[in-house]
């Protein structure tokens, strides 16, 4: 899938903020189309498609100036949410550095900021989400550490390894059976 191109527009200033100046720096040396709109207010426009570097221009910027009160960012003239513009060039920047493209699995659902992505892919979401690509069987291995087995005492042997564990406690366990169970039901099979 091709990913369609976005245009973010980040608009900010002016600050009285320490970091105002080091904010119009990172502006200029970005990624991004800057201009400054009246003396201190400036405008960057990022056009996202598959740079990564565009991405994560995006994400230094809005890292410096989200939590200013003169920050908006907008998507198509609407205004949108700074945390969630700089969480989705955040994840977008790491997807196309490691995948060059989105490999961000839904199946717990689909996450705020992907609303704004130019690489998400609904179709692909929709299938996660309803199970068409499960997440793999999660595999637990408990093992001894040096330390432990540098106690020198003797430790327990290791179970067999086709053992499993029950449902319930086994009645040689000791213990009370689950309410509504007979004790012939705690074996296991």
């Amino acid at each position: 899938m091709v990913p369609v191109e976005r245009k973010i527009t980040v608009e900010f200033g002016p600050s009285r903020s320490k970091r105002f100046a080091k904010a119009v720096t990172e502006a200029q040396s970005g990624a991004g189309e800057c201009s400054e709109l009246e003396p201190g207010r400036y405008r960057v426009i990022f056009v996202l498609g598959e740079d990564a570097a565009a991405y994560g221009s995006l994400g230094r910027l809005l890292e410096r100036v989200r939590h200013w009160r003169a920050t908006d960012v907008f998507e198509d003239g609407e205004q949108v949410c700074t945390y969630h513009a700089r969480e989705m060039a955040w994840c977008a920047s790491s997807q196309l550095a490691s995948f060059r493209a989105c490999r961000m699995r839904f199946y717990y659902g689909i996450l705020p900021r992907c609303s704004l992505c130019p690489l998400f892919d609904a179709e692909r979401a929709i299938r996660d989400a309803l199970g068409e690509n499960p997440p793999p069987g999660l595999v637990l291995e408990i093992s001894l550490g040096p330390n432990l087995r540098a106690l020198g005492e003797e430790l327990p042997p290791y179970p067999d390894p086709a053992w499993q564990v029950p449902n319930y406690p086994p009645a040689e366990w000791g213990g009370e059976p689950p309410p509504g169970r007979g004790a012939d039901e705690h074996e296991h099979p």
